[in-house]
């Protein structure tokens, strides 16, 4: 149900489409998020980005049908990249699910 990437740079197209059982990913290396990328996971509540620069979201779907996208999830950023995420392209249709480090539990 918790999976952590560290050395993973990119989630490609579908790359965790539909992984019902997932609920918490840790990915502190990556750079970019693919289309559909966590698609369908149904139970996806915490998603951590933790590298020192706004990773890329190529679609604002690679959360659809989550958790995050319905408003119950969260994605947790390095404090001082919070309002650069909020605002960047694609993941500002998440800004209220985009809490800092700090908070996470």
């Amino acid at each position: 149900t918790t999976l952590s990437l560290p050395a993973v740079t990119s989630i490609s197209n579908y790359a965790f489409h539909h992984c019902s059982a997932l609920t918490s990913v840790a990915l502190p290396a990556v750079t970019s998020i693919s289309s559909n990328a966590f698609q369908g996971c149904t139970k996806l509540t915490s998603l951590t980005l933790s590298k020192n620069q706004v990773a890329t979201l190529s679609n604002t779907n690679a959360f659809t049908s989550t958790p995050i996208a319905t408003g119950t999830g969260h994605i947790y950023v390095p404090d001082h990249l919070v309002d650069q995420y909020k605002t960047a392209t694609n993941w500002k249709t998440y800004a209220n699910q985009i809490l800092p480090l700090s908070q996470k539990p």
